[in-house]
């Protein structure tokens, strides 16, 4: 059994991360919308009177819509309009990605905005991956800008001794998860799969979320191996979580890639300016 195998429940004994039991609850449109999407083959008029129960997040979503991302001539004036023209698992990826931003709050907390900006640049990378390789991308971007769930929630539990350690880690080459359960009682990989667990997400992404550090086998699920690839292509994008900035090395993004799509010669250094720019357009359209 590897390091994020271990299970947890919502019964077991936390100890000093007593404090993830009561974080509130991812936000309930973008977990009702996990559930309700898995492809584009959804009832928009469904998904539409479900992100519009929420005002603020269906506003949020077509300023989105309306910005330079997706770059539409007209204005989109309504959720079913955005259904329509950019489909449903595209606007299920806004919507977690609001939701994910809007939960990590709006302070200045440094370690936080690297976690999210990691997760965002994974999330946009495993896009990349998944189109170029055609690969099944429909959870694709969703496990990537989740990945790292459990080092959110240990920032927000333990903001302060959590902070410490990822500054530590920046300037030294650790075993990060096993320093973390000698500091925290568990790592990232758990505690993530713990809330996946509570806020019942799918199986295949709390699987992601649990296991996305674990050894690549043939056994692999392929959305586990793309998201890896993802997060290591990430990291070395600039947009690391933790630990130094890593040099940029192609070989190390194929490497973890599926074994059928490792022949293929994917344009990774455009893909990184791709990543980079939509980014930035991203993080811009939510200002």
């Amino acid at each position: 059994m590897s390091a994020c195998e271990i299970p947890l429940k919502p019964s077991i004994h936390l100890g000093r991360l007593s404090g993830i039991k009561s974080l509130p609850p991812f936000p309930a449109v973008a977990g009702k919308l996990l559930g309700l999407i898995s492809d584009d083959n959804a009832d928009f008029r469904e998904v539409s009177r479900l992100v519009m129960t929420d005002s603020a997040l269906s506003s949020q979503v077509l300023r989105v819509a309306n910005s330079s991302l997706f770059g539409f001539r007209k204005e989109i004036r309504s959720i079913l309009n955005a259904l329509c023209l950019v489909g449903a698992s595209r606007v299920r990826d806004v919507v977690v990605t609001l939701a994910l931003k809007d939960y990590t709050g709006h302070g200045d907390n440094v370690f936080l905005r690297a976690c999210w900006r990691h997760n965002l640049a994974t999330a946009l990378w495993g896009e990349a991956l998944a189109q170029y390789y055609r690969l099944d991308r429909p959870m694709t971007y969703t496990a990537g800008i989740l990945h790292d769930l459990g080092r959110i929630a240990l920032l927000m539990v333990l903001p302060s001794d959590y902070a410490a350690f990822l500054e530590t880690s920046a300037a030294s080459d650790l075993d990060w998860r096993k320093t973390e359960r000698e500091l925290f009682d568990f790592d990232h990989c758990q505690v993530g799969q713990y809330l996946a667990t509570m806020w019942n997400f799918q199986p295949a992404l709390g699987e992601v979320i649990a296991h996305h550090h674990d050894e690549i086998t043939p056994a692999t699920p392929r959305p586990r191996a793309l998201v890896q690839a993802a997060c290591k292509a990430a990291s070395m994008s600039g947009f690391q979580a933790i630990g130094p900035l890593r040099d940029w090395d192609p070989l190390r993004i194929v490497s973890v890639l599926p074994e059928e799509s490792r022949g293929l010669q994917a344009p990774l250094e455009l893909m990184r300016q791709k990543v980079v720019d939509e980014l930035n357009m991203i993080e811009c359209s939510l200002l």
